[in-house]
């Protein structure tokens, strides 16, 4: 189960987005549909915030498509993730410009000795509070283990648009989520 200081600190995800952001402008929550890229990181990144905010800082002074300024935000959330959001008031965005994007989050990769870009990778959060990153059949043998339950809070990194950043959705019970289509087939390869 998890723990009850877990659980206040997730009360809203939104406020986090929404709190100043290192070298821009909070994310607006009435953006309605606007696009996010969630990227996960194997490890813990808040020692990494200089050289983050450096690199993001002048993508987005630069980050455009087919000539016009496409206006972008990005927030580092639980230490681990970091979400790249496109601003509506700024141009559309292409497959040339999310190319460009993914290109930077590539280069901000190699620069941190992480993995940013592997959307294989489910994250988790055990009972201590800590978040972790492992392959799908990692996560399997932590189902097995009985070390992941139906109340482990998942997040899901699949998400696009900035109203789904939310409790209850970006981050959930195991039994909520697409995730326990892994966890009953760790369940009953585990029975068999």
């Amino acid at each position: 189960m998890q723990n009850q200081s877990n659980q206040s600190s997730l009360a809203n995800i939104g406020n986090q987005i929404n709190s100043a952001n290192q070298a821009a402008q909070p994310f607006k929550l009435d953006a309605g549909e606007t696009r996010v890229w969630v990227f996960g990181s194997s490890k813990p990144l808040q020692d990494q915030l200089p050289k983050i905010e450096a690199r993001m800082s002048k993508f987005f002074s630069s980050w455009n498509a087919h000539g016009e300024s496409v206006s972008g935000r990005w927030r580092l959330l639980f230490d681990r993730f970091l979400v790249v959001l496109r601003e509506p008031e700024g141009a559309e965005v292409s497959g040339c410009s999310i190319d460009s994007m993914v290109g930077e989050v590539k280069l901000l990769e190699q620069e941190l000795k992480t993995t940013l870009l592997d959307s294989s990778r489910i994250f988790y959060r055990d009972e201590e509070g800590i978040i972790h990153a492992v392959t799908r059949a990692e996560f399997k043998a932590l189902a097995a283990q009985d070390a992941i339950q139906l109340d482990t809070e998942v997040f899901d990194t699949t998400l696009t648009s900035l109203s789904d950043m939310e409790v209850g959705v970006f981050n959930k019970k195991l039994s909520d989520s697409w995730h326990l289509r892994l966890f009953e087939l760790a369940k009953k390869a585990q029975t068999a």
